[in-house]
């Protein structure tokens, strides 16, 4: 795509300027839920002067002026903030936004939001940054803005339970096979072997930050984690949840919910008061668990990984 084609295009895509900073909040924000890695980023330029390279705007011309109207963010992942309704404006503009994505931005280790946005830009770049390791076109997006439901019973006979609690650096080493293992079953390769620096620093960063949460237990003997979350985004007044894992040893006992129920209660008093995650579709075992806790659905997203 070159650049004289794109100059013909009623919406153009550049990088975000830092006089555009306020009206970018305010398009993100209009849905923070959907929108809170981006709006993380955004925020984090507010608070610091600096605005983020990775972070495009899509402005549409309109005579000699060009307005900012959405916003492509495209770190690690690329997520959009583009409209999904089926008008000719929004339509033309997820056309364009796409033809200027293939000709100006890397492609991203995955694509990530609300689903009818992501698979409506798939579909137009495909071609060029096909094809997909794995396309996940439903995800239940979920939240909760109240107290959760605790829930009790759990069978921890044999187990000496912790409480569910802030990690520290100490639990560092017992936190992080948890983590990969996680890892390597949701998204399908070993992080260690594939930038283990780079994993490690952000697992250390969430645990500094108090973003982390676990809880111990007595396996045969030793101590390790049987639940734990991390908080991995945090704006707008939501915190998104990521990476819900229990031992493998001890599913189906309860533990999810109730340790749900400790990290929603301890992220709402101290972080954000909105707590969110999404989720497969195709693991209803964990839906359950979430909507035992309160979460409730509140939109799809899809995800497409490279």
């Amino acid at each position: 795509m070159t650049d004289s084609l794109l100059r013909r295009a009623q919406h153009s895509l550049a990088p975000l300027q830092r006089r555009e900073l306020a009206q970018a909040l305010e398009i993100a924000g209009a849905d923070p839920v959907a929108n809170v890695v981006p709006l993380m980023h955004l925020e984090m330029a507010r608070d610091s002067g600096v605005t983020p390279t990775s972070m495009w705007a899509v402005r549409r011309r309109a005579g000699l002026r060009a307005e900012l109207v959405a916003l492509v963010w495209n770190g690690a992942n690329l997520c959009p903030v583009l409209p999904a309704d089926a008008s000719e404006e929004s339509e033309a503009m997820r056309a364009e936004v796409a033809a200027a994505a293939v000709g100006r931005l890397t492609r991203p280790a995955a694509i990530v939001g609300p689903s009818e946005t992501v698979l409506d830009l798939w579909g137009r770049v495909e071609p060029w940054w096909g094809p997909e390791r794995e396309l996940r076109p439903r995800q239940l997006s979920m939240a909760i803005s109240g107290a959760p439901v605790r829930v009790a019973g759990v069978d921890d006979a044999g187990l000496a339970l912790d409480a569910v609690r802030r990690a520290t650096l100490d639990d560092y080493d017992l936190l992080l096979p948890a983590c990969v293992h996680m890892f390597i079953g949701e998204v399908g390769y070993d992080p260690l072997a594939h930038g283990r620096a780079a994993y490690e620093e952000r697992l250390r960063f969430l645990v500094r930050s108090g973003r982390s949460f676990l809880q111990l237990g007595t396996i045969d003997g030793r101590r390790e984690v049987v639940f734990k979350a991390e908080v991995g985004a945090v704006a707008g007044g939501v915190a998104q949840l990521q990476g819900v894992w229990v031992h493998p040893r001890l599913r189906g006992r309860g533990l999810a919910r109730a340790g749900l129920g400790g990290v929603i209660d301890a992220v709402r008093r101290s972080i954000a008061p909105t707590v969110s995650l999404y989720v497969n579709d195709f693991n209803p075992a964990a839906i359950r668990a979430y909507e035992a806790v309160g979460l409730a659905r509140v939109g799809t997203f899809a995800t497409v990984m490279f």
